[in-house]
């Protein structure tokens, strides 16, 4: 069950590194990821022993990518 999506009651969805990475079609490795998540570059909130990124966290991530361009 660790690498599954979960939803809360507000329809933010938290994604296990994996799922986020994929989310991200891959761009990034979950290397990569945990990283970010140690140094606080992206959100995230721990369910259990796992790590979660919530997805509107990683749609601002890709909007200030589009941004930048």
């Amino acid at each position: 069950m660790r690498n599954q999506c979960r939803t809360s009651k507000r329809k933010r969805r938290l994604l296990c590194i994996p799922a986020a990475c994929e989310y991200l079609d891959g761009v990034i490795t979950p290397g990569t990821m945990r990283q970010w998540v140690f140094h606080g570059k992206i959100e995230s909130v721990r369910v259990g022993g796992a790590v979660c990124i919530p997805s509107d966290a990683l749609d601002r991530l890709i909007k200030r990518g589009e941004a930048a361009r």
